[in-house]
């Protein structure tokens, strides 16, 4: 469901890490489950962890709980706790998790830290020209003449009033875009596709998906999970419409008995440093080991791409605010021209 509610991130960070601690300390699962319904905050939370903790306690397994809550938690993380429930490794299954969770965390706080100045000055900028169009409403009042020195009209209480809505309205709309492309919705699609065709955009966009496939495809081919359905799930894990796309192709593929390497090669949308580390591990007989250092690389790769990121986001902030305060000059320097035109004799 698109408007159920999900677990954030932050927590799903800690709850995982909590889980790991607690299944490797050879504690029971329902116990565990009714400490994790008893510690729950809000009322959303508590709901979703009692309902887990009774399904556990009438004879249900952990992963059959978590996807009886529908959306809250992430498909990724179900099914890698489906798998270390089956093969007996769920301590090490939580482990991972909390690590890849952690690591995502760390990367959205890097990026905001570098991205807080020219917000801070955004924000600052929006609140001086909200000053200047109520400042001039008082001075026309007292000089009984209209004062609109950026000519939209905005002037006085009202004109904050209009130009605050105005605002919120940005605010609101660029949220809900970020809240619907995390939510997959269809109809963003084309916003997906234009981010990944820009020329930098594009690229850590991709990095950044092919950071999550890559840890997700190392994981699960150690898994007793059929190939198909572990390739697939790496697939959906990428979150990138190219990846995304492909999973019939890919599917199919597999099913004729292809490789990994020549499946992913016949899609031809890999990096090629991808292909030969699928290439060596399958004909050494290695793969999950080959598969663990291509994780490990494009996490790396995934960093750099979120300081970039940050770097962008920063410059095109700066640009926004130059293209501000460059307007506000000019309209600023033709109103008291005029003035000074219209005050002179004909």
């Amino acid at each position: 469901m698109l408007i159920s509610p999900q677990i954030s991130k932050k927590a799903l960070a800690q709850l995982c890490r909590r889980l790991a601690t607690q299944t490797e300390a050879g504690l029971e699962i329902r116990t565990i489950c009714r400490r994790e319904a008893q510690r729950a905050t809000g009322w959303i939370n508590r709901r979703v962890f009692s309902q887990i903790s009774q399904a556990v306690d009438h004879g249900q397994s952990l992963s059959d709980a978590f996807d009886a809550t529908n959306d809250f938690f992430p498909p990724l993380f179900r099914e890698i706790v489906r798998i270390g429930e089956q093969s007996g490794h769920l301590p090490e299954a939580f482990r991972l998790l909390a690590q890849y969770y952690e690591e995502e965390l760390h990367r959205r706080r890097t990026f905001w830290m570098l991205l807080a100045w020219p917000l801070f000055e955004l924000s600052l900028a929006v609140l001086v020209i909200g000053f200047l169009i109520w400042i001039m409403g008082t001075i026309s009042t007292q000089s009984g003449m209209t004062i609109d020195p950026l000519g939209f009209g905005l002037i006085g209480t009202r004109g904050l009033a209009i130009y605050a809505t105005f605002v919120a309205a940005c605010i609101v709309t660029v949220i809900f875009l970020i809240w619907a492309i995390r939510r997959g919705m269809l109809w963003t699609q084309p916003v997906q596709y234009l981010v990944d065709m820009l020329p930098v955009l594009g690229e850590i966009y991709r990095t950044l998906a092919l950071a999550r496939m890559a840890w997700a495809l190392s994981i699960v081919v150690r898994s007793s999970m059929d190939v198909r359905s572990a390739v697939d799930l790496a697939l959906q894990a990428a979150n990138h419409l190219r990846f995304t796309a492909i999973r019939p192709r890919v599917w199919r593929s597999l099913q004729a008995g292809k490789s990994l390497y020549l499946t992913f090669a016949e899609a031809e949308i890999f990096p090629q440093d991808w292909l030969d580390v699928l290439r060596v591990g399958e004909e050494s007989g290695k793969l999950d080991e080959a598969l663990s250092h291509l994780s490990r690389v494009y996490a790396d790769r995934a960093a750099q791409a979120m300081k970039i990121l940050s770097v962008v986001g920063a410059v095109a902030v700066t640009l926004l605010i130059a293209g501000v305060i460059i307007f506000l000059i000019f309209r600023l320097a033709l109103f008291y021209i005029g003035q000074i035109q219209s005050a002179l004799p004909a």
